[in-house]
């Protein structure tokens, strides 16, 4: 990774192949962290942090805050909304009682500023944008360093496929993944997966468009979301022999994109 930049991933509680990653950017005027993963514990690598960003309220992304008390935290307004609301604590609270090794130091801290569509931060040398991207989830934000050619990316891109956890901003999102692969981004972190570059925003664009189609024709000939996933699995979608090699998450995460791909179709009808 460049120079500038320091990347820590870690693998989930209780599934050792799928790993989640977050970043500090070092600028001479702040040291910015883009994600605080599980607990504080991860975030030791990032000591000196002078400001938080989250790419969206997910768990696995925004519960390693308190390692860094009285350090800014900025994020979408939609991600303050979702992790000051009650369901928040509570799921903490289930996390907690089901593994306490993992998550007994984890906190839920908000964003204390947010935004709603773009904000750009003077690290120092660096600019640091933040874009609303919404597809994964409403308050999902990608993260734009153009001095180093880099995106991170957040849960907007995962490798191999991405996930669809809300309907509502599907075609949005791939046209938006299409738009950053043509910008200039030569350095590409997704949330989940190992980096790449522009061919992984085209790629993951790519799927979401391939699921739209499907999905269209299947609605138009009066098919359920299980006939459309049945007529188009994951393996025609990927090169010979990945899907073999995948964690049994995508390939049950596939069949829900669909059914969350034709939601937003029927919603918008």
């Amino acid at each position: 990774m460049l120079p500038s930049v320091t990347l820590v991933t870690r693998s989930l509680p209780g599934s050792s192949d799928f790993p989640v990653t977050a970043a500090m950017i070092a600028g001479t005027r702040h040291r910015v962290v883009v994600d605080t993963l599980i607990q504080p514990a991860d975030m030791a690598p990032f000591a000196g942090a002078t400001l938080v960003v989250y790419t969206h309220s997910d768990w696995d992304h925004c519960w390693g805050t308190a390692a860094f008390p009285g350090v800014p935290v900025i994020g979408h307004r939609v991600a303050r909304e979702r992790l000051t609301a009650p369901e928040a604590a509570e799921f903490l609270a289930q996390m907690r009682a089901k593994n306490p090794a993992a998550f007994a130091e984890s906190q839920i801290i908000p964003p204390g500023l947010t935004f709603p569509h773009r904000l750009t931060i003077d690290a120092g040398g660096l600019t640091i944008d933040l874009h609303h991207l919404p597809g994964h989830t409403a308050d999902s934000v990608v993260v734009h360093v153009p001095e180093l050619g880099l995106l991170l990316a957040g849960d907007a891109v995962e490798r191999p496929i991405p996930t669809l956890s809300e309907p509502g901003h599907i075609r949005q999102w791939a046209e938006e993944l299409r738009r950053w692969s043509r910008a200039g981004v030569t350095h590409v972190v997704p949330g989940h997966g190992r980096p790449g570059g522009p061919e992984l925003l085209a790629a993951n664009a790519a799927y979401i468009d391939r699921l739209v189609e499907a999905a269209e024709s299947g609605l138009a000939k009066g098919q359920s979301a299980d006939e459309i996933a049945a007529e188009l699995p994951l393996g025609a979608l990927l090169p010979p022999g990945v899907v073999e090699q995948l964690p049994d998450y995508y390939r049950e995460q596939h069949r829900l994109n669909i059914a969350q791909v034709v939601a937003e179709l029927q919603a918008g009808r």
